[in-house]
């Protein structure tokens, strides 16, 4: 006989609202509460919308797994039309193909240089003394990096200030108290995000019009420059306009609040970050270089507990294409299901002391041991592209910035969730020559 499933439990509410409230109010705080009392699978009622949340890391590695029964949502298309982050199928095939050679290990590890020298310009113009608004500078910093890297451009600091308020707004269409409501309500939240695509769009329409096609080996924009006007491709002026939108956003963001976190969490932990900049002078003298920060224990420590503590991307939400059976449950077609990374990486069942930043509990273990406890890049097939060159980028940045300064956070930081993990206000940082007591 067929075995019996059911859906999942769901955590209780309240009538004709549902969980909306508590989601909306604290969204961090309510998965939390759900797994703890119903279990990691269960089912989240949005004003009458159900939406299916998985938190145990045998659920999240068959959600990543089969992308032929969890399909990205629309939500994605919204923000990012065709690009790679919204795509499925032969074209998400085709463009992850035409891409990955740029982000491969080999090729980002020849870009150190350029990294380093834009974050030396970048920490070069702080002075001991100075406080810093940390989030601000990191995702001028990231997306500078993009442009120099990645996009083959130069902007101006008043363009880089317009792009990155651009694409900033995206994340709104994921926040709290506007994602719970119908996509038809109309909220500041999405009036915001509409006006940042727009903007963001027309960035990218502009950095098309200027750049003309070559080779990977000169920049990403100018390969798929060559892709779309190549006839024998299947490219064509729309889907390369939605890449660059993608890379505008995504190229930054993410690493931005990696590095952003990072740097406070080693503000308010001094005796870590004593500890990585001890490890930084003994390994690196002058001018740090690519086989001078490839092995510095400590610090890899730090940016795998940062990544723990907080994810850049706290969510990973899906829809399935078929019905799906996931131990004695059934999550049912055409249905919305969230992968909690946040919750995931934050729960004792999985990590001793989960709400403290503890670098030195990598030191027995590593990411790949986790497996899928562990999962701030996604995993399987749609792993982030953008990985290697994230993590060379905070290492370089992290050694540039504590190799000048001590640094102190004098506030702790909270987070809210949109598309991305975004800290609730300004992340202020104070800097200290490094021979102050």
């Amino acid at each position: 006989m067929p075995r019996e499933t059911a859906p999942p439990p769901s955590p209780a509410g309240h009538p004709v609202v549902g969980h909306a409230p508590s989601f909306a109010r604290d969204p961090f705080g309510f998965v939390s509460d759900a797994v703890e009392s119903v279990g990691g699978r269960f089912v989240m009622n949005l004003l009458g919308r159900e939406i299916y949340v998985l938190a145990d890391p045998a659920d999240i590695e068959t959600a990543l797994l089969d992308r032929e029964s969890f399909a990205k949502l629309e939500d994605f298309r919204i923000a990012f039309g065709d690009a790679l982050l919204s795509v499925e199928g032969e074209q998400w095939q085709r463009q992850r193909h035409a891409m990955e050679g740029f982000f491969s290990p080999q090729r980002i590890r020849g870009h150190a240089d350029t990294i380093r020298e834009v974050t030396e310009r970048h920490a070069d113009a702080w002075e001991p003394g100075q406080r810093i608004e940390l989030d601000s500078e990191m995702r001028q910093l990231a997306l500078e990096n993009l442009f120099e890297v990645v996009l083959g451009h130069s902007l101006s600091d008043e363009e880089f200030d317009e792009l990155a308020t651009a694409a900033h707004a995206l994340n709104l269409w994921f926040k709290p108290t506007s994602w719970v409501l119908p996509h038809w309500v109309p909220t500041p939240a999405r009036y915001r995000f509409r006006q940042g695509a727009a903007e963001l769009r027309s960035w990218a329409e502009s950095l098309l019009s200027r750049t003309g096609p070559g080779p990977a080996d000169e920049s990403l924009l100018s390969a798929l420059v060559a892709l779309r006007d190549d006839p024998s491709t299947a490219f064509d002026q729309e889907e390369i306009l939605d890449q660059v939108v993608g890379m505008l956003f995504a190229g930054h963001e993410t690493t931005a609040l990696a590095m952003t976190y990072a740097l406070h969490q080693l503000g308010r932990n001094g005796d870590v970050a004593e500890r990585v900049a001890g490890e930084i002078d003994d390994a690196i003298e002058g001018t740090p270089s690519l086989s001078t920060v490839q092995d510095l224990s400590v610090l890899d420590d730090v940016i795998d507990e940062t990544l723990r503590l907080f994810p850049p991307v706290h969510a990973i939400p899906r829809v399935t294409t078929t019905e799906v059976s996931l131990g004695e449950h059934t999550i049912p077609r055409d249905t919305e299901v969230l992968l909690a990374v946040w919750n995931l990486h934050r729960d004792g069942r999985f990590y001793d002391d989960p709400e403290t930043f503890r670098p030195e509990r990598w030191a027995d273990t590593t990411p790949r041991e986790r497996g899928y406890e562990y999962v701030p890049f996604g995993a399987g097939p749609r792993i982030c592209i953008g990985r290697h060159f994230a993590r060379l980028e905070m290492k370089l940045a992290l050694v540039t910035v504590l190799g000048r300064y001590r640094i102190e956070a004098p506030e702790p930081v909270s987070v809210t969730p949109q598309m991305t993990s975004q800290p609730s206000g300004t992340v202020p940082l104070k800097l200290r020559h490094r021979e102050d007591a």
